[in-house]
């Protein structure tokens, strides 16, 4: 007993939309604002700083622009603590950096104030700790086709210790190409 097998290849001699039997979305073109790629890291490297300038964390994640009209939608959801020896209160602001082919590291967000990203007061002179989860989002225009690199930063509000990922903390980024 023998089978035949014969494949029709059903856009030879067909113009116009690929149709979805033959692998295509049945779409012609796309419109803006239409999510091209998703991306997504998950991490638990523990960064501790208590300077005031932005530091660098583990919290990175690679994405290539198909087109140098698109736009980038950055989603991070970092794990934080901000914690005082004695001042009363605990802060810390945090950004997101972007480097280009390996080279130009640019913030292209940051906080204001260097406790932006989290505060708590309890007054006196007593420490103060506070830990969350933010939802930071922010939409950047690299305006290339290369490799582009984002990484979660943080700073410490007045001296005070500004964490990512304490006790076993998780964060995660996204990162969405969005057509332009």
């Amino acid at each position: 007993y023998s089978m035949a097998f014969a494949t029709i290849d059903v856009t030879k001699g067909i113009t116009g939309t690929l149709p979805t039997a033959n692998g295509g979305t049945g779409a012609t073109s796309f419109s803006p604002g239409k999510i091209l790629q998703v991306l997504n890291v998950e991490d638990d490297s523990a960064t501790t700083t208590t300077n005031g300038n932005l530091q660098d964390t583990a919290l990175a994640l690679n994405i290539t622009p198909s087109s140098t009209s698109s736009k980038i939608l950055i989603q991070i959801q970092p794990q934080l603590t901000a914690q005082s020896p004695s001042s009363g209160e605990a802060g810390l602001g945090f950004g997101i950096s972007r480097e280009i082919d390996n080279a130009n590291n640019t913030t292209v967000f940051e906080t204001k104030y260097s406790y932006d990203g989290l505060y708590a007061s309890g007054g006196g002179n007593s420490s103060d700790d506070i830990r969350g989860y933010p939802f930071v989002a922010h939409l950047d225009s690299p305006n290339t086709t290369g490799v582009c690199r984002y990484k979660f930063r943080i700073k410490a509000y007045n001296s005070d210790t500004a964490k990512l990922n304490e006790a076993s903390g998780r964060s995660r980024m996204y990162l969405f190409e969005v057509g332009a």
